[in-house]
C-alpha cells in the first residue's frame, strides 16, 4: 500500500522549487555585481563657499578686496577675443595664411599677467563654439597656460571651459 501511495505522489508531479530559486538568486547576485563594476563614477572638483562673519565698519583703513579678473578667451571665426572684468580687448586676428595667432594671444596674456594686480591670478575661462576643431582648442589652452619657450612663464594654468561649449 505504501509503494502505491508513493507512486501516486510521483505521478501527481509536485515540483521541488528550491533548486530553481537557488539558480535565480545566484543569477540576480551575479547581475548586480557585474552592473556595479560597469557604472562610471565621476568626481567633480568644486570650491566650497566660505562663511565669513559680517563685520561693521572697522577703524583701520584696509582697502577693499580687488574684484576678480574674470579673464575669458573666446575663439571665433576671425580670431581670438580676450575679455576681462575691465572690458573687452581688440580681437587678435588670424594670420594671413588663415591660422590662429597663438603667439599674439600668449603675448597679450603675458601683458595682462604682468599687471601687479594680476600677478597672483591663475584662473581663466575658455569659450568656443561647436565648430571649433580639437587642435585649435588644445593649442589655445596651451597658449593660455604657459609661454611657448622652454621654462616659459606660467600664465593662467587654471583654465575652465565656459558653459556654452558642447
Amino acid at each position: 500500500m505504501r509503494d502505491h501511495v508513493e507512486e501516486i505522489e510521483e505521478e501527481a508531479g509536485e515540483l521541488n522549487l528550491v533548486p530553481y530559486m537557488d539558480i535565480v538568486t545566484n543569477i540576480i547576485i551575479f547581475l548586480l555585481a557585474s552592473v556595479v563594476n560597469q557604472v562610471a563614477l565621476g568626481n567633480v572638483n568644486v570650491t566650497v563657499p566660505t562663511i565669513s562673519q559680517g563685520g561693521g565698519a572697522s577703524a583701520d583703513d584696509t582697502p577693499p578686496p580687488k574684484p576678480p579678473l574674470n579673464l575669458t578667451v573666446s575663439v571665433g571665426a576671425t580670431g581670438f577675443t580676450v575679455a576681462a572684468s575691465g572690458g573687452v580687448l581688440p580681437i587678435i586676428p588670424k594670420l594671413p595664411n588663415g591660422q590662429y595667432n597663438y603667439g599674439a594671444l600668449t603675448s597679450k596674456l603675458k601683458e595682462i599677467k604682468s599687471n601687479p594686480d594680476n600677478l597672483t591670478e591663475t584662473k581663466a575661462n575658455f569659450n568656443a563654439d561647436a565648430a571649433t576643431s580639437y587642435d585649435v582648442v588644445i593649442a589655445t589652452l596651451d597658449a593660455m597656460r604657459q609661454e611657448d619657450i622652454p621654462g616659459g612663464k606660467i600664465l593662467f594654468p587654471d583654465v575652465a571651459f565656459a558653459a556654452g561649449i558642447q
